[in-house]
């Protein structure tokens, strides 16, 4: 018969909460610790109470059971708090951990920003340097060049330079008569982070904007002997453009004294030649000559366009336009030379007079001088109209056949 304490500890264990255990589950571990404590009388066993170790296994039982069901309820509260599933973290989301700190010796390399890169390259420009070059503006001559970086890819001539291009390095020099480097013309991915307003907010907007084969080129005084020409693509009609090269000019070192001791020298030929069909630094004539032929030394112009039945073609290199019917008579060709942009409103009123018409359009203003009966000599000025004329620089110049562009030539 079961002792007092044997019922007592077996309601306990009965009344345990519920762990998938029945009751009689419950008495049969009761039993079975029961059974190991046995007499040996007459060679049977006699199941008595409890002993002291009986007890004992039993209380330990009852321990391990309660620090079990505590552990598996705690296990089931966190398990509730968790979402059903875990995604791995990819290594660039914005979850991963965080990268190298600034203790660890991996680096990076910062990125200037527009205003840090724009504040380089006039630092530079003012000492005549260029962006990753080595050779300086109006200091440097041919024969340094090629003696350390070779002979370059690609030569050609015009605006009276000579032009040695280094694809590699992306860089175009330009050499005057006496081999002195005048001209450096660069190309760097970094620019394309520069925008126009950026240019705008650092530099502020500069009196000489010029359009010219689907580039918009700002013009910077950097000193009283250098220019920093930066080049954007696109036009003014579109958004906020970005630099996509940039040009360090020194004028002064573009003058050949020994052909034109000054600027109006240089009007006078340009009115001399127009009377020909010729512009200023081009050996093609209007009416005289026909695209094909030109296009056969020229090459495959850079930029194609159409107006009023009339196709404009555009040598960025060579600063021209050629323009013609369908005939392909040539009927307009116009002259973006260096040269011809550092003369006055004030010289060329001074040297030529007042022109036959005087006419402003879309933030230009046009002097035509009709140096034939057939030939007219145009004067475009662009950027900032003042009343000050030597302020007031040309852009371009043309020659232009009014009567080829009626097509006569047309079959």
């Amino acid at each position: 018969m079961r002792s007092n304490s044997d019922h007592d500890l077996l309601a306990k264990l009965k009344g345990m909460p519920d762990m998938k255990m029945s009751g009689e589950q419950k008495h049969e571990i009761v039993s079975a610790i029961r059974k190991t404590n046995v007499s040996k009388s007459g060679g049977t066993a006699s199941i008595r109470g409890f002993s002291a170790l009986g007890k004992g296994l039993a209380l330990c039982s009852i321990l391990a059971v309660t620090v079990w069901l505590g552990a598996s309820l705690l296990t089931n509260q966190q398990q509730s708090t968790l979402p059903d599933t875990v995604a791995p973290i990819a290594p660039g989301s914005p979850t991963a951990s965080p990268g190298p700190s600034p203790n660890n010796s991996v680096t990076t390399q910062p990125i200037p920003q527009s205003e840090e890169l724009l504040a380089q390259i006039r630092s530079d420009a003012e000492k005549g340097k260029v962006l990753s070059i080595p050779f300086l503006l109006e200091k440097t001559m041919l024969e340094e060049v090629e003696k350390e970086w070779g002979k370059p890819e690609k030569t050609y001539e015009a605006n009276g330079l000579t032009y040695s291009a280094y694809p590699k390095h992306k860089v175009i020099f330009g050499f005057n008569k006496g081999m002195q480097l005048v001209d450096i013309r660069k190309k760097d991915p970094r620019l394309m982070q520069v925008s126009m307003s950026a240019v705008e907010k650092s530099w502020g907007r500069p009196a000489r904007i010029s359009e010219f084969g689907n580039l918009v080129i700002y013009t910077y005084d950097v000193t009283s002997s250098y220019q920093v020409k930066l080049i954007f693509k696109g036009t003014q009609k579109q958004d906020d453009l970005a630099v996509v090269e940039y040009q360090l000019y020194y004028p002064q070192g573009n003058k050949n004294l020994m052909l034109y001791a000054n600027n109006a020298e240089i009007l006078q030929s340009v009115r001399d030649l127009s009377k020909n069909g010729q512009p200023f630094g081009s050996q093609y004539r209007v009416e005289k000559d026909v695209f094909d032929d030109a296009e056969k030394q020229l090459g495959k112009p850079d930029v194609v366009s159409f107006v009023n039945g009339i196709t404009y073609n555009t040598y960025r290199d060579l600063n021209l336009v050629f323009a013609f019917n369908k005939g392909m008579q040539i009927v307009d060709i116009r002259s973006y030379d260096p040269r011809l942009q550092a003369i006055t409103l004030a010289e060329v009123r001074e040297t030529l007079g007042e022109p036959a018409s005087k006419t402003t359009t879309g933030g230009q203003t046009i002097y035509t001088y009709k140096v034939t009966p057939d030939y007219e000599l145009k004067f475009i000025f662009s950027g900032i109209m003042t009343d000050d004329p030597n302020s007031i620089y040309i852009d371009h110049v043309n020659i232009y056949y009014p009567r080829g562009t009626f097509n006569n030539m047309a079959g």
